[in-house]
């Protein structure tokens, strides 16, 4: 075996080499750092020795059946002058057995090498086989993720599901229909394969895997989509598309509560005004005390009452309330005066900020962005491990890390449940023109204590997975730029979201990231008074204990 001119990706087998490179070629191709989507192959050999070869075990090999660009040039013997120019026929329907049959190959030229020309020509050219696949079939490993792909059985047209072995699926989707136009333009047959329900799986350092990702390498698919991110580990062993758009990753948290708490009553002023009020009261308690204390006056008044005149009259403007007392000193009169407006406009601005505080309600901090969800270190959770498998660890900031540390993967029916009652962030997909995906999983009277994160915990561009050597890849990508360069990619996006997902509840989670203050008449519960129920039970005690002081100041004098 000789591969030659490398650089081209041309290879070049002869004879009894033929079925060992046959056989050894895609195991290289999988774990070979090389890769080439441009491979053409020649084989040479005699008729003798295929002969010889009991059921044409020569050219036998799933290379002959996958790869269109095979060249097999045969002599009657070996010093044979006239040669046979083949190739396989690629086109039209595959062979699925697990030892496929013997393969058709057709004549394109015979040359003769000592008149130096073609004596006979088919007329067909090699290179027209991807042009016109002539119903070759390509299939899809798909189960219900809207908007990239879905299933329905009730819908028409159906195609056929190798799962089932029957044609009675419906399918569509952003990704599944790029495929489905693609095989118009090549006339080729989409089929699908719908063994996996729910997971895109995972890669094991051994080239093999389970979920969507295995059936790609064990070469059960051809096409590997549902929002798969670029994957380095994945792609050391497959091929990957051109990107198909942008996705992140974020989550529905828990909405952040109402701060309700015996405090209210203190939060009008921060605690350098309180102590600034605190301060004010005193000197109006020892303006009055003085004034009273030194007023010309028939009674002269002690220190003792005029202290208490002070503290009573101060606290009794403060709550605009009057006073008993009776003033004939104008110099008393203006300082309770100048108290009064002191304290009036306390009150009134204070009544103002609780009144902002009871009609602007306060919340608490919600998880609702990257930076919070790792600071409350909250525990987030979805189906699948692959959530953050593409994440790459190395160039991963701490944060991201410490995110990865929270991660949980529950099953769908728990998630449900946990979506109703659990502080834990569910996870969604933010695709690339507002539309979300993975909310199915979330129950609609959950929604009203969920809000949606303000931004992305990551975000990564999506692709395809294919085999390697497969060989509509270079068509593919080419159509997958003509289909961005077009803007269908926008237009896929919203056509899908509005006929197959339910507009109202992606609204709802949108409209979630921000808050909404028009809540409506609230039922009044035991937190909401707390604060004045407390304060009053304060004034209980402080009366109490004042008349337990009098009844013991006139028993002892």
């Amino acid at each position: 075996m000789l591969a030659l001119l490398t650089l081209f990706k041309t290879f070049l087998a002869f004879q009894e080499q033929i079925p060992d490179f046959a056989r050894y070629f895609y195991n290289a191709s999988i774990y070979s750092i090389w890769r080439s989507p441009r491979n053409r192959f020649i084989f040479a050999y005699t008729e003798e020795l295929l002969l010889q070869h009991e059921g044409n075990d020569l050219l036998q090999g799933y290379i002959f059946h996958d790869q269109p660009n095979v060249l097999l040039v045969s002599a009657p013997y070996l010093n044979s002058s006239t040669f046979d120019i083949k190739t396989n026929r690629f086109v039209g329907p595959r062979d699925f057995n697990d030892k496929p049959g013997t393969i058709q190959f057709n004549l394109l030229q015979r040359y003769d090498s000592q008149l130096r020309e073609i004596i006979w020509e088919s007329g067909t050219k090699m290179s027209k086989k991807l042009q016109n696949l002539q119903g070759r079939e390509v299939f899809i490993g798909i189960f219900d993720y809207k908007p990239f792909m879905l299933l329905d059985y009730e819908r028409q047209p159906t195609v056929y599901d190798r799962a089932e072995g029957k044609t009675e699926v419906f399918i569509d989707g952003t990704e599944v229909r790029l495929m489905m136009i693609f095989c118009k333009l090549y006339n080729c047959t989409v089929q699908v394969d719908t063994t996996e329900t729910s997971d895109w799986g995972d890669i094991y350092s051994n080239a093999t895997g389970y979920g969507l990702v295995g059936m790609v390498l064990d070469r059960r698919n051809d096409y590997g989509i549902g929002g798969m991110y670029l994957w380095y580990e994945a792609y050391q062993h497959m091929d990957m598309t051109h990107f198909l758009g942008r996705s992140g990753v974020t989550c529905l948290v828990p909405a952040p509560k109402r701060l309700i708490s015996w405090t209210l009553l203190l939060r009008p002023f921060q605690a350098i005004l309180w102590f600034c009020v605190l301060v004010c009261l005193l000197l109006e308690i020892l303006g009055l005390c003085l004034t009273r204390r030194w007023e010309q006056s028939l009674l002269p008044q002690t220190w003792i009452e005029s202290l208490r005149f002070g503290c009573v009259s101060t606290l009794k403007l403060f709550v605009n309330q009057s006073t008993s007392y009776v003033t004939t000193s104008n110099s008393l009169r203006t300082v309770l005066l100048a108290s009064y407006m002191i304290d009036i406009i306390l009150t009134t601005v204070y009544s103002g900020g609780l009144a902002a505080i009871l009609t602007l309600p306060t919340l608490e901090e919600a998880a609702d962005s990257r930076q919070r969800l790792f600071d409350h270190k909250l525990i987030w959770t979805g189906t699948s491990q692959a959530w953050i498998t593409t994440i790459d660890e190395r160039s991963a900031g701490p944060v991201l890390l410490g995110l990865m540390e929270h991660y949980r993967v529950f099953d769908a029916a728990l998630i449900t449940a946990y979506s109703r009652s659990e502080q834990m962030g569910f996870v969604v997909e933010r695709l690339q023109y507002g539309h979300l995906g993975n909310t199915e999983l979330i129950s609609n009277d959950s929604l009203e204590r969920l809000k949606l994160m303000v931004d992305d915990i990551y975000f990564a561009f999506t692709v395809a997975f294919v085999p390697r050597l497969w060989p509509h890849l270079n068509a593919y990508n080419d159509f997958i730029m003509a289909w961005h360069s077009s803007g269908l990619d926008k237009f896929w996006e919203w056509k899908i979201a509005a006929e197959y997902m339910n507009a109202y509840r992606q609204n709802r989670i949108v409209a979630s990231q921000k808050q909404n203050l028009e809540i409506g008449p609230v039922q009044l519960g035991f937190d909401n008074i707390i604060g004045l129920i407390m304060l009053w039970f304060f004034g209980l005690i402080c009366s109490l204990l004042a008349f337990v002081g009098e009844i013991w100041h006139h028993k002892q004098f």
